[in-house]
């Protein structure tokens, strides 16, 4: 009599289960975030305005854009502005096409910590788009804005 006709012919519901449980680890080993950069310092940046994003136009303008991923609730980002030419303006910035944090006057530094927006939500590990805009409201100048620092707070 052979052993193997003892056997049973399908897998016990335990062995489907580990089986399954097998599937799913491997699948969350595939799906783990790499937040190896996700607070990458910036390099030293011109400290020359007339060399930072700017703008003439008289109608919001991105003139900056980066993309970040998303490890934390909270984000703070220093942004300084300057006007030349006897320009006046405004600067605000977008997360995803929503504007996140106050409008500043041009010569005024942005210095705002909050949470991202939640319309759409971005989770935990997604990428996200931040973008500078800026206007020039009266004058004949231009508007300059330069990211300082982009990091994300608990």
């Amino acid at each position: 009599m052979n052993r193997l006709d003892q056997l049973p012919r399908e897998p016990s519901s335990q062995a489907v289960a580990i089986a399954a449980l097998q599937r799913q680890i491997t699948e969350l080993r595939g799906q783990q975030l790499d937040l190896s950069a996700a607070d990458a310092l910036m390099p030293p940046l011109d400290l020359e305005p007339t060399r930072w994003p700017q703008t003439t136009q008289t109608t919001y303008t991105a003139i900056a854009r980066c993309y970040n991923v998303r490890w934390r609730q909270q984000l703070r980002l220093i942004l300084a502005t300057a006007v030349s030419g006897g320009g006046v303006g405004t600067v605000r910035v977008l997360i995803n096409g929503t504007q996140w944090g106050p409008t500043t006057t041009a010569g005024n530094q942005l210095d705002y910590t909050g949470p991202l927006p939640t319309t759409p939500p971005i989770p935990i590990g997604s990428q996200y788009q931040l973008t500078i805009e800026a206007v020039r409201t009266s004058g004949a100048g231009t508007v300059h804005a330069q990211a300082q620092m982009i990091r994300h707070l608990a």
